[in-house]
This record gives C-alpha cells, sequence and structure tokens, in this order.
C-alpha cells in the first residue's frame, strides 16, 4: 500500500506473455484503491490547526491538545457544514508494456532502463488520477514529484516481491471527519504523509523539533519544517557545520510541511541533486546538539 496525499493505493504487477506475440511478453501495472469510497465529512478547521499551520505549535503538541479535546468548542461554533460527500475512486491503469524475453535476458542494462520508464510514467498516471480530488490530495506541483517516486518506489517493490497488495474493499467506505482531525489544512496533510514516509524516530525528531535529520554518507543533513528553511549540512564524524543549502521550489505558496517532504525524498535518495540546485550559503557557529530554538511566533 501507497499513499498520495490520503489516498490509499494497491499495485498490481503482472508479467504474462502476449497474446498476439508468442515471442514477447507484456507487463500490466494496475493502480487499485484500498477503499473504493471515500466518504468525507466537511468542516471549517478551527484554531488549533492554523496555529500549527503558523508554526506557534509542534505537531506533537498539535495531537496532544486534540486528543484532550482543546478545539472542541471552535468546532462546534463552526459554520454549518455542507452534506457529507460520498467520493468514488476508479483504478488507474492497467499500464501495459511489452518486451522481448531475448532483450530481458541478453541486454539487462536496456531491460532494466524500460522498466524504470515505464515504471516512473505508470507512477504519474497514479498521481494525477489522485491529484483530481482537491480535498484528499494537496495539488501542489512539487508535491506531484516526490508522491510519483513514492509510488514507483511501491511498484518495483510489487515487481520484486517485497510487497502485497491487498483487496480492494469494495463495500465498507473508508471515513475523513475533516471536523475532528482538521485534515482539509494542508498542513496537516503533508504532516501525516511525513509520517508515512520516515522511520518512527525521524518523526519523533518532526514532532518535537520541527526538523528531520537524515545521514547520507560523510553528512548529515537537518531539513527544517520552517517555510524556505536552510538545509544544514554536517560533517557526520566531527559533527562540525559545513555549510547551508536554499532549496527554493516552484511553488511559492507550498506550505512548509510540504516543503519538508520534498526536501526529505531529495536528501534521502538523490543528495547529489541537493548540492547541485541548492544555494550554498556559509556555515554557522551553531552546535549540532544544541537545543532546539523556540516556536518561530513565539
Amino acid at each position: 500500500m501507497i499513499r498520495t496525499g490520503y489516498l490509499r493505493w494497491e499495485i498490481d504487477a503482472q508479467d504474462v506473455r502476449c497474446p498476439q506475440d508468442p515471442a514477447a511478453r507484456e507487463v500490466r501495472l494496475l493502480a487499485r484503491p484500498t477503499f473504493r469510497r471515500i466518504r468525507v465529512k466537511h468542516k471549517t478547521a478551527g484554531n488549533l490547526a492554523d496555529r500549527f499551520a503558523q508554526g506557534e505549535i509542534s505537531y506533537a503538541e498539535y495531537r496532544e491538545s486534540l486528543e484532550e479535546g482543546e478545539d472542541a468548542d471552535e468546532l462546534v461554533a463552526a459554520q454549518k457544514p455542507p452534506p457529507d460527500s460520498l467520493i468514488t475512486i476508479d483504478d488507474v491503469g492497467p499500464h501495459v508494456f511489452r518486451y522481448s524475453e531475448a532483450d530481458r535476458v541478453r541486454l539487462i542494462r536496456f531491460w532494466m532502463d524500460k522498466l524504470q520508464r515505464e515504471v516512473e510514467s505508470f507512477s504519474h498516471e497514479v498521481v494525477r488520477a489522485g491529484a483530481r480530488h482537491s480535498v484528499l490530495v494537496a495539488r501542489t506541483p512539487a508535491l506531484r514529484t516526490g508522491y510519483a517516486h513514492m509510488v514507483a518506489h511501491e511498484t518495483m517493490r510489487v515487481i520484486e516481491g517485497r510487497s502485497t497488495p491487498a483487496p480492494t474493499d469494495e463495500t465498507e467506505p473508508m471515513s475523513i471527519d475533516l471536523s475532528v482531525q482538521a485534515e482539509g489544512i494542508p498542513e496537516l496533510v503533508a504532516a501525516e504523509l511525513v509520517k508515512d514516509i520516515v522511520t518512527r524516530e525521524e518523526f519523533h525528531e518532526f514532532s518535537t523539533y520541527d526538523r528531520l535529520t537524515v545521514a547520507h554518507g560523510e553528512y548529515l543533513y537537518r531539513v527544517p519544517r520552517k517555510s524556505h528553511g536552510l538545509i544544514e549540512v554536517w560533517n557526520a564524524k566531527t559533527l562540525n557545520q559545513v555549510c547551508r543549502l536554499c532549496v527554493v521550489f516552484e511553488d511559492p505558496g507550498m506550505p512548509p510541511s510540504d516543503e519538508v517532504v520534498m526536501k526529505y525524498l531529495l536528501v534521502k535518495h538523490q543528495p547529489d541533486l541537493i548540492w547541485k540546485i541548492g544555494i550554498r550559503f556559509p556555515s554557522t557557529s551553531a552546535r549540532f546538539d544544541a537545543p532546539p530554538p523556540k516556536r518561530w511566533n513565539r
């Protein structure tokens, strides 16, 4: 299972003999929603979600306050919501491509390049299909690249047999209550997405300190949640700051947590690209193990 926003997908991959050409085979890729129908309860989000979006509280503080019912009065006072909507999610695909068995045996590199191109093309089809539902998916152009990367990664895991798709639930709809979880705020959509792609230790750091630290090679990359925050690069052995990198995406209105998702994916999987697109700033005298800074607006 892989998520693009709040849409959950199961990826099917089949490798069968082509009925029209005995010497060729077909790969069929299909994305099925984990839940065929999604029931969305609309409501206006309260001030608690806004405070998180503005950086006044951390995600851990947001969840704690939500569980304690701090935002309940605001939700009661919110305007009358429209009727619940029931959204039906269609399958995406099948994406079909052929290949020669001889090429797969003799030209391994050619076969792998072709497979990677087709998987990437399929992943973008899935992302485009999910982006039609603006309530369920944050439709920022920069996020689509990250979503597509995760779909492609899950597709390869299915092809390699390391992930098994679950059947689609055709009977019971998945329920999303915007009045309780304020899921209509893009900040919270992205925060839940962060939770799905990082480790438990990384998410604890993100929730508490508004940052993510990723080890890659000889460097430690520290990605802040603050909008347009600089990526700090530290020497993994000496823990001295090497420099700071400014990475700006095309979408100026991207929520801060969306930036974290994209920067995290780049640092985790394409660190060389960070150095190419990032603008280098000199290091500071900050300590790696220094206490976390104060809240943005405090």
